[in-house]
């Protein structure tokens, strides 16, 4: 503090006792707040008989345990988020006290509490509601690094309200070194990555992977909560034998069902080589160049009865380059370059209605599922006067809704499609729709259910960079990858699946799965679509292992799949071993 020249020193000093008087109020008001909420808390408050030391984030059950016995007052508001974080391991459970896991733990830095704060979709001083604790649960859910998320009101004082926000860390800092095997084709990979890089909830990592196709080195950086607000960015290089990928973009998505508005921006420079393909055979390579550009936004524009209509518009720029490459002979056909340019509008309907159920597509986890509909339509123009090679109108659609979604029963269906019209030509182009159709029994209750999924594809003149192919990495586990081909494609996946309540070391979920998988691509016009243009089916078993505490929303599949057709290529017995996210 320094006094003006035209002060005289009594002035001073009286302005120096005013601002110290100031500060002592203001903290003084800060303090007697802190005292107010304590006093109110151990004098007024009544205390919920669920409070988060009672809940058991290992059981998928008691993170869904809520409050009953409070009697919310109308208006009410949050007065206090009180937000408790748990480590990896409980050392207060003598399975899980040991030397390993304490070492774990002192290793592990803790998320930021403003990181789990920036998450949440309400705030102190905010009215009640009761959707956006569900909703913050959800999203808290979704984070890589956290195993289990709680938040229930377990004070209620006069007309103010405590939250508590219950989450447990998971091990993030993972070197990874393994391989895979799917439709014949081995992937290897190691890499260093940790999206929760030092507890601040940001990712960052690097990789190498190695397929048939390429060896690959990646460089990735994600802020799912820009200096604590609700804005998102990210970037990524990637360095390939056959070229190179370059991404990046901000966003300020619609964090929540509440969010007034949304703001997108973002880009993608691609260059690699791409293979067609005959019979699960590369029969000819060429190169492709794509950049690709978008800016967008959208307003929630009304909401009733729980449905919710939003406006959406913006403009992308897509531009594909092909061309030979020098050691390959000529091909029959060549890709045409192409360029999207164009604006475009849409809408997207929802219902905002959601279930929580466990043992779904993963282990002995809390899922979220949508119990309603959500119908996203795009329509644009695009024009050579913005750059395009020519005149083409572009629709867009998806659509899915929850048919039956009980405790034991949860089924689906959606509709997808994409595609261009062009007006030179007056026909479609890339045209692409699928109907697909999922439901699940048991589990919730029971530790066994049954899966099953139907799909069907259908596609309308493809060019040659695009092809609708069906194998082992795609749907038909016992036959190598890219088997057969054609502009229509169908599959039928039954599984019985297992997953007892068994956590070997407080550390491993196990599963396992029985299974069959029938499909087939083929050409509407009786075109030859591979070795075995028929019906083709498999039968198989397989493991699934994913942990409670490290990199939890991965998975580890292990299945043996027989092929009960195809020609004398096709080995006996696929063996697939590959990381997923879902059973």
């Amino acid at each position: 503090m320094f006094c003006g020249q035209t002060m005289t020193r009594t002035q001073c000093l009286d302005s120096v006792l005013r601002l110290q008087s100031r500060a002592l109020f203001i903290a003084g008001t800060l303090s007697f707040s802190q005292i107010a909420w304590a006093q109110i808390d151990t004098d007024n408050c009544i205390v919920s008989e669920i409070q988060p030391d009672a809940i058991d984030l290992d059981q998928p059950r008691d993170q869904l345990a809520r409050q009953s016995d409070l009697d919310i007052p109308a208006g009410a508001r949050i007065g206090r988020i009180n937000i408790i974080r748990r480590p990896i391991f409980d050392t207060t459970d003598p399975e899980q006290d040991n030397f390993l896991y304490r070492t774990l733990n002192a290793l592990n830095t803790p998320t930021w509490k403003s990181a789990l704060r920036a998450q949440l979709v309400f705030d102190e001083g905010d009215v009640y509601q009761p959707g956006t604790l569900d909703e913050s649960e959800r999203i808290l859910r979704q984070s890589e690094y956290l195993t289990a998320a709680w938040i229930g009101v377990t004070r209620v004082c006069g007309n103010e309200l405590e939250v508590t926000v219950l989450a447990r860390d998971t091990w993030t800092l993972l070197p990874s070194v393994g391989a895979s095997r799917t439709g014949g084709e081995n992937k290897t990979n190691t890499g260093l990555s940790d999206p929760n890089f030092l507890g601040s909830g940001k990712s960052v990592g690097i990789s190498h992977k190695k397929d048939a196709d390429r060896s690959e080195t990646s460089v990735d950086f994600d802020d799912p909560n820009v200096l604590g607000s609700h804005w998102q960015a990210g970037l990524s290089y990637d360095k390939r034998s056959d070229g190179r990928g370059r991404s990046a973009y901000l966003e300020r998505p619609f964090y929540s069902e509440l969010a007034e508005w949304r703001f997108g921006l973002s880009g993608e420079d691609d260059i690699r080589e791409q293979s067609r393909y005959v019979g699960a055979e590369a029969i000819a390579d060429y190169r492709q160049d794509r950049d690709f550009a978008s800016v967008d936004v959208g307003w929630r524009l009304a909401e009733r009865n729980g449905s919710q209509l939003r406006l959406l518009a913006g403009f992308r720029y897509d531009a594909r380059a092909f061309e030979r490459l020098p050691d390959e002979t000529n091909l029959d056909l060549l890709p045409d370059d192409r360029t999207l340019s164009y604006p475009w509008v849409g809408f997207d309907y929802r219902e905002n209605r959601f279930r929580e159920m466990t043992n779904l597509t993963r282990l002995q986890r809390v899922e979220d599922v949508r119990d309603g509909f959500v119908w996203r339509t795009e329509l644009g123009y695009s024009s050579p006067g913005l750059g395009a090679t020519e005149d083409r109108a572009v629709l867009n659609m998806d659509f899915r809704d929850a048919l039956l979604a009980t405790d034991t029963n949860y089924a689906s269906y959606g509709f997808s499609q994409s595609g261009t019209w062009r007006f030179d030509q007056h026909r479609f182009e890339n045209l692409i729709g699928t109907l697909s159709l999922e439901y699940f029994h048991g589990g919730a209750v029971d530790w066994n259910s049954w899966y099953t999924n139907l799909s069907f594809t259908a596609a309308h003149n493809l060019t040659v960079d695009q092809q609708l192919l069906i194998g082992g990495d795609n749907g038909l586990r016992g036959y190598p990858s890219n088997y057969q081909q054609g502009n229509r494609r169908a599959l039928w996946t039954l599984e019985r699946r297992y997953f007892p309540d068994w956590h070997p070391f407080e550390l491993f979920r196990m599963g396992g799965v029985i299974f069959t998988d029938v499909g087939r691509a083929w050409f509407d016009d009786g075109r030859n679509s591979g070795p075995d243009d028929g019906v083709l089916t498999d039968v198989g078993f397989g493991l699934r292992l994913a942990s409670s505490r490290i990199e939890v929303q991965r998975m580890l599949h292990l299945d043996f799949a027989f092929p009960l057709a195809g020609d004398d290529s096709v080995d006996q017995v696929q063996v697939l071993l590959r990381g997923r996210s879902r059973f």
